[in-house]
């Protein structure tokens, strides 16, 4: 008899790019250890529906050009009730795309790392007598959704314990709910290659200070202005700018005139451990996954913004843990890189925290598996 792989199969939405890769940072933790077949399946583009399968543009548009209306579609929904109304309308107009989907892969196991699919998946197992296990993936750090506590899910696991305590305050039971650290790829804790490294891998200077600035996936925030200024207010040090997918800002960038040849510019990058490595200080937006990396690559962080109320308490939680800064002014945040890099510390002690849980991809992975254990193989005669 030979024993067929179990299916997972983790919905997402390619809305910004974090849900995506905490998707592949756990299946890079389940796949060398579990026989498993995993598949990451875009969702909400899955059910058709006129609006939801242009999520990831809209949201991308909207975070670079309109972030109101992201935080009015966060605010206007930001209730089970509400929640609940609008899965049930997108559930029966959707249901035979959704279905179809389903029946095309045949998971043993369904992870929903990201909010809006919680529910139409209880939908959908609830009304195809389906048995397959839901577990929710919290990507969120502080500021919780009402999305993420659609009830249905047979776990939540979290990644801090503000999240915890949200999902609690939501009516989650606490029965259900796992602190598991957030889900940072393996390769940020495995065989982490040191600063002279990463520098030599990257072809920059090895002994220049060096700023490693970020606007997340989508290349949000007023990154223009940020590069403009540390050329000037920081001309000694060599900086590394990833626009991720702004293709329109890369382009800027590459071809402004008079650019420092210690400016390098790139876009979305697949080698964020190695750019983290290279980098003394990190700038970024308060998205969670950049600010789990840079804890977990001990490097002291620099909060430029909030872009989404969704990210309005990552703020809070890297400085109350003493992990870096908030500065919203490109030329203070200069000042306390050049006072960063006139101090001799030890990055391992300084911007750490014990309660911190940095391998939480593998925790979850284990998880994951322990609740597919209970689930019947698959088998057929060899």
């Amino acid at each position: 008899m030979i024993t067929i792989p179990k299916k997972i199969m983790f919905a997402i939405s390619d809305t910004g790019g974090g849900h995506r890769s905490a998707a592949a940072a756990i299946i890079a933790a389940l796949e060398p250890k579990y026989s498993v077949q995993c598949t990451i399946v875009d969702f909400l583009r899955a059910t058709g529906f006129p609006g939801l399968k242009q999520a990831p543009e809209i949201y991308d548009y909207c975070s670079i050009n309109h972030l109101w209306l992201n935080n009015l579609f966060f605010r206007k929904t930001n209730s089970i009730k509400r929640i609940n109304a609008l899965t049930r309308m997108i559930y029966f107009q959707c249901r035979q795309q959704l279905e179809q989907e389903l029946d095309n892969i045949e998971p043993d196991m369904v992870v929903a790392v990201h909010p809006l699919v919680i529910g139409l998946l209880r939908m959908l197992r609830q009304n195809s007598n389906a048995t397959w296990p839901i577990i929710t993936v919290v990507t969120d750090l502080v500021t919780l959704h009402a999305s993420w506590a659609t009830p249905g899910a047979d776990l939540y696991l979290v990644p801090t314990q503000e999240a915890f305590h949200s999902l609690v305050k939501y009516g989650i039971p606490g029965s259900r709910i796992i602190h598991t650290g957030f889900p940072i790829h393996p390769k940020f804790t495995s065989n982490q290659v040191v600063q002279s490294q990463a520098r030599t891998e990257l072809n920059i200077e090895l002994d220049r200070f060096t700023i490693l600035m970020t606007g997340g996936g989508v290349g949000s925030g007023n990154m223009r202005e940020w590069v403009s200024t540390l050329e000037q207010e920081c001309s000694d040090k060599q900086i590394l700018v990833i626009t991720g997918n702004n293709k329109q800002l890369y382009n800027e960038l590459m071809n402004s005139p008079n650019v420092s040849d210690r400016l390098h510019v790139y876009g979305f990058v697949n080698n964020m451990e190695t750019m983290m490595s290279a980098s003394d200080v990190i700038i970024s937006k308060a998205g969670p996954g950049t600010i789990m990396e840079g804890i977990t690559t001990k490097r002291p962080l620099i909060i430029t913004e909030a872009v989404g109320i969704q990210e309005t308490g990552n703020i809070d939680y890297t400085i109350k843990r003493r992990l870096g800064y908030y500065c919203p002014v490109p030329k203070a945040a200069c000042k306390i890189i050049n006072e960063i890099a006139m101090q001799v510390h030890d990055d391992d002690k300084l911007y750490t925290h014990e309660e911190i849980i940095t391998n939480g991809s593998m925790r979850i992975a284990d998880i994951i598996f322990d609740q597919l254990a209970g689930v019947q193989s698959i088998k057929k005669s060899s």
